[in-house]
């Protein structure tokens, strides 16, 4: 008898104590998630990587420098101006961001971002070709260079949320900077041309017998894409590639020495301003 006392004395023991933990568990204060962080805000950052691209074509402005281009003068063996080629540039870039976020939702951001940015995106190439007139043999070579000196852009931005601290966005709008190139041509000895008016005179040591320079501030376009990690309630870190698109400039490169009393021979080189960038960004968001 004993024994089923005890052993129902300890059942009820064991619902007593349950009942008293439910009961405290039900009086204490309910555990809230926190919510996810909203992207909606100003920003302000830091950003920097590298750029590379670029390349420039050749064309005569006149008879005699088409000739020259067309690789038309001379006997067989004569080649055309090697045009277009790649101008193998690259460098780093750098500098500020600021920007705005709207969280749209769940998922939708929505944004506009303007950054600026030093660059030293700079290369030279030589293109060369044969140049034959009979018993006169000659390399002819264009040697151009090309430098992004700086470059800033003015974006909108669209990005999904694949998690609550992962955007992924794709961007977009203008660009704008400024580029500064030289270019010459010339050959291994001395070629002169004359022809309606028109002449150059090559040095004999091989020295440039054209030549040209010049600078100048573009705008274009740029698009890309990336990817920006939350760190915290004001950090976050963002990787992202662009595509910068400055245009063509136009440099005339003329006779270095033409016949005193005629008109100058002259090429045109056209240097397609192009950057492919890839860049690592760090915000604070205020």
């Amino acid at each position: 008898m004993s024994r089923k006392l005890l052993g129902v004395i300890s059942v009820l023991s064991s619902l007593i104590a349950a009942s008293v933990s439910t009961a405290r568990a039900a009086d204490m204060p309910t555990k809230v998630l926190p919510a996810p962080p909203s992207w909606t805000g100003f920003y302000l950052g830091l950003q920097g990587g590298g750029a590379w691209g670029g390349s420039v074509s050749y064309t005569g402005n006149d008879p005699l420098s088409a000739l020259l281009a067309n690789g038309a003068v001379g006997f067989p063996g004569s080649q055309p101006l090697v045009s277009p080629y790649d101008l193998n540039r690259s460098g780093p870039v750098g500098g500020l961001e600021v920007g705005y976020n709207w969280q749209a939702g769940s998922n939708l951001v929505l944004g506009v971002e303007a950054d600026i940015s030093f660059a030293a995106v700079s290369g030279t190439a030589t293109g060369t070709s044969n140049f034959v007139l009979g018993p006169i043999s000659r390399v002819q070579s264009t040697t151009s260079y090309q430098d992004t000196e700086w470059y800033g852009t003015f974006r909108g931005r669209l990005g999904w949320l694949a998690s609550r601290n992962l955007l992924v966005f794709g961007t977009g709008g203008l660009a704008y900077g400024r580029t500064s190139v030289t270019a010459t041509d010339g050959f291994n000895g001395f070629v002169l041309g004359f022809g309606g008016g028109i002449t150059f005179n090559c040095p004999t040591n091989g020295g440039a017998c054209f030549a040209g320079a010049g600078a100048a501030e573009r705008t274009g376009w740029t698009a890309g894409g990336g990817t920006e990690l939350r760190l915290d309630a004001h950090w976050s870190a963002k990787v992202e590639y662009l595509f910068v698109n400055l245009g063509t400039q136009q440099l005339t490169v003329s006779a270095v020495a033409p016949t005193p009393g005629t008109t100058p021979s002259s090429f045109t080189a056209a240097f397609r301003d192009q950057m492919n960038v890839v860049r690592f960004g760090l915000n604070y968001r205020f």
